[in-house]
């Protein structure tokens, strides 16, 4: 029974899923339900589980050090993938954290650490005791409202300043833990995100999640990881790199700065770096919608809705785009706007997929993101959208049906 329907709504639950489940669920094998063998743990194992499982939380991972492991369970793949999926579908819950994914690109396995959980958002995988100061660009800046042109100069220069000023907080902050004082020192991690990006392709002419805005979106977030990451090298060089980097060389074979060109590897190798991550899209659902922008990178749900949250509940937001748009372009009203100016609703889950996956290439953390679907949608096609997201390199995924549940965050009526 659900005692309390309102607990931990504002948050978003994940289901934590390995390469090796994701294999099985494809092959349609079975796939074992493993812990320790805490039963039959000699009093030394015991202790050493006491001591040590927190810091490795990893089942496999305990059982290469030689500890008993005991199958529980052996289920079907499948089986455990279609409940997961059937409550998504249904719940809007749970969300999908794909940790191998995330383990497999993050710049901590250089310095001998490696992701054990998210923040509730899901853009921020951590290492035990980690934290992050987040920081959001508005990208509806770095656009030339007429013309189209997108500002990577300005763009460039905005970065740096960020970078700088996030990494001066790190010495700036009152840790309330002393772990987390000593994480934050030692690995300097910075998480730089956008708020925009919906606008910044509005007024390039560019139709959310076709492949001409792919194409754009590509290159914003590369410069902006190059840039990013070039900062930080300078950074190094004026006041030396994060404690925790022992192995330059480490450092440019992770999985994720192995697809870093070259200049930016070198640059490492030269002259170290200042922090050992730099990116994330947090959502920026209060600061977006204050600033009057769309949020994080996700479309606007619609350029008229009610928004609950930490400003109020039931807040009409209308899109400030709108009239700056046809202020700039006369041509237009708000009854006859370019096929560009589509809702997260208009598009199909595949383009809210892969517009997620495109960026997650340029990002060294992750990315809040959510994939909607409309009303209707089946399991299977929420398993296949979770099954793209995995097989392009994302990280986890939240697919949200319309109408899955009894109160959403943004709606298109005010009613209770």
């Amino acid at each position: 029974d659900v005692v309390s329907p309102d607990f931990l709504t504002g948050a978003n639950i994940s289901v934590t899923l390995t390469q090796e489940f994701m294999d099985a669920v494809e092959n349609d094998t079975t796939f074992d339900l493993r812990y320790p063998d805490l039963e039959n743990y000699t009093p030394q194992q015991k202790a050493d589980y006491d001591a040590k499982w927190h810091d490795i939380g990893d089942v496999r991972e305990w059982e290469a050090l030689g500890y008993p492991i005991k199958v529980y369970r052996t289920v079907r793949a499948r089986d455990i993938w279609d409940l997961i999926s059937f409550c998504a579908t249904y719940s809007a819950e749970p969300g999908i954290f794909f940790i191998d994914n995330a383990n497999e690109d993050t710049n901590a396995k250089a310095y001998g650490q490696k992701v054990v959980a998210t923040n509730h958002c899901g853009e921020q995988p951590l290492a035990h005791y980690s934290v992050c100061n987040l920081a959001a660009i508005n990208l509806s800046n770095f656009v030339d409202k007429k013309t189209g042109e997108i500002l990577y100069d300005k763009l460039k220069e905005t970065i740096q300043i960020t970078v700088r000023m996030q990494d001066n907080v790190i010495d700036d902050t009152p840790y309330f833990l002393e772990a987390n004082r000593k994480q934050a020192l030692g690995e300097r991690r910075i998480g730089l995100g956008v708020m925009g990006l919906h606008d910044l392709l509005i007024y390039a002419k560019k139709r959310y999640g076709s492949p001409e805005a792919l194409d754009t979106v590509d290159r914003v977030f590369q410069t902006i990881a190059e840039t990013a990451y070039l900062t930080s090298i300078e950074l190094a060089q004026e006041k030396g790199s994060f404690p925790f980097l022992t192995s330059r060389e480490a450092f440019i074979n992770t999985g994720f700065m192995k697809r870093m060109p070259e200049h930016v590897r070198n640059g490492v190798i030269k002259h170290g770096i200042r922090n050992s991550h730099l990116l994330t899209i947090a959502p920026t659902g209060s600061t977006g919608t204050m600033v009057g922008v769309s949020t994080g990178l996700e479309p606007y749900f619609s350029f008229s809705y009610f928004r609950s949250g930490r400003l109020g509940k039931f807040i009409e937001v209308n899109a400030a785009i709108v009239d700056t748009f046809i202020e700039i372009h006369p041509e237009y009203s708000k009854d006859n706007l370019p096929d560009y100016f589509v809702s997260a609703m208009d598009l199909s889950p595949e383009e809210h997929a892969d517009t997620q996956s495109t960026i997650q290439r340029w990002i060294d953390s992750s990315i809040s993101k959510t994939v909607n679907a409309p009303k209707g949608y089946s399991v299977k096609q929420v398993q296949n959208i979770y099954e793209r997201l995995y097989k392009n390199g994302a990280k986890g995924g939240t697919v949200y049906v319309d109408g899955s549940r009894d109160s959403q965050v943004l709606t298109l009526k005010s009613e209770e």
